[in-house]
């Protein structure tokens, strides 16, 4: 298998598998996940809203729609996404993101570990599109005042920190 594109920032585009959507889908109090800032034209999760890379999602605002769903591209620009994600978070918009588990990044340090709750996915997701599950471990993290809910809906799929 090549994995040289994981690697690298030539694809940042992982598509998220069903069964963790079907866990987002599970914490919104909807049923629904409400925000997508960081998709595809075809909308692969099904978010009420979205935002493609030619609408630029960065420069959106995201809490409108109830509960906000990130899998941000995995290049260089990670950090640009993360610290949004922060500052929505904060802002009182509950989201959930998907991201790869680099915790010695200065992205992670400053942004991910100010979310209420962290998934640690046992094992390696299989993104969508993908031959074999990531080379690298991931994560969800979760911004929001119902991190109790997330727990309990992602208690089975790795280890969760309170950060």
């Amino acid at each position: 298998m090549n994995t040289e594109a994981l690697f690298s920032s030539e694809n940042g585009g992982w598509g998220t598998p069903p069964e963790i959507l079907d866990l987002v889908r599970a914490v919104a109090m909807t049923g629904e996940i409400g925000m997508d800032p960081a998709t595809s034209p075809d909308n692969p999760c099904r978010a009420v809203q979205f935002y493609t890379p030619e609408t630029d999602g960065l420069f959106q605002t995201w809490g409108y729609w109830g509960l906000v769903y990130v899998n941000p591209p995995y290049g260089r620009g990670i950090g640009n996404w993360t610290s949004k994600m922060r500052v929505e978070g904060h802002s009182g918009t509950e989201l959930i993101a998907l991201l790869p588990a680099r915790t010695d990044t200065a992205w992670w340090q400053a942004d991910v570990a100010t979310a209420n709750a962290i998934c640690f996915w046992r094992g390696r997701i299989k993104f969508v599109g993908a031959a074999a599950g990531a080379p690298f471990p991931s994560a969800l993290a979760y911004w929001g005042n119902r991190a109790r809910v997330f727990e309990r809906v992602f208690a089975d799929r790795g280890w969760l920190v309170r950060p």
